[in-house]
């Protein structure tokens, strides 16, 4: 996924002159929750889609409403070493899933990127928990979950926030040139890690929970954002 930094200006040069050309950013999202019980602990099931024409994603957020409860970084435990084809020390798995993306000379930027050679390709998605760093600490980060599509791309999600205030879980995709849209990323945070740890745990009051979720593009200051409403049962 790359900056198109020089897409952009000529944008801006081709609106200053009184032209109609506009960036199109209409990326979906979708939420599913495997348990709506009041103090439930439900698998979350999360759906991207960007069309071939859509400007590409940069930060991405979503939000749990206070009552929700997420494991902290001490509750999950650490791997006794490094994990084989990790390149990082982490903690358990809690999720994962597939991520399918343009791949190609066609992806780059410039002269490159009118070469028509590219294709879809698969990636299998790993989500797990990494140690929070001191810096991440005193940044009041309450868990570090890491999105592993390596070698392609590394995502660094950022939990904060606590059950009397509520939850954002946000990070951004690292840029590349050799990917593009169209992207469909399809991610389970799973119920438990591998020891059993529950991972997000409903309110237990109220008859309502409330995400939301915000998608940054990189290519402009445009922002979709969406809203799920599950309705909790006893």
């Amino acid at each position: 996924m790359r900056l198109r930094r020089l897409f952009a200006a000529t944008v801006v040069a081709t609106l200053a002159v009184g032209g109609s050309a506009f960036a199109k950013f209409e990326p979906k999202f979708d939420l599913t929750l495997s348990d709506l019980s009041r103090g439930g602990n439900p698998q979350a099931d999360i759906h991207l889609e960007f069309a071939a024409d859509d400007e590409e994603i940069g930060k991405f957020k979503m939000t749990f409403p206070k009552g929700t409860v997420i494991a902290s970084d001490e509750e999950i435990p650490d791997a006794a070493g490094p994990i084989p084809g990790r390149s990082e020390r982490s903690g358990e798995e809690i999720g994962g899933g597939t991520v399918v993306i343009q791949a190609g000379p066609d992806c780059r930027p410039g002269p490159e990127g009118a070469i028509p050679v590219g294709a879809p390709v698969q990636l299998e998605a790993t989500l797990y928990e990494r140690s929070r760093t001191d810096a991440e600490q005193d940044l009041g980060v309450h868990a570090v979950w890491l999105l592993d599509l390596e070698p392609a791309n590394r995502v660094r999600l950022l939990v904060t926030g606590s059950p009397k205030k509520g939850w954002s879980i946000e990070g951004a995709p690292t840029p590349s040139d050799n990917t593009c849209n169209p992207l469909v990323v399809d991610v389970t945070i799973n119920a438990t890690s591998e020891s059993g740890v529950p991972i997000i745990t409903n309110p237990t009051k109220g008859k309502k929970l409330v995400v939301t979720a915000e998608i940054e593009s990189q290519d402009s200051p445009e922002v979709a954002k969406f809203k799920k409403v599950f309705k909790l049962t006893k």
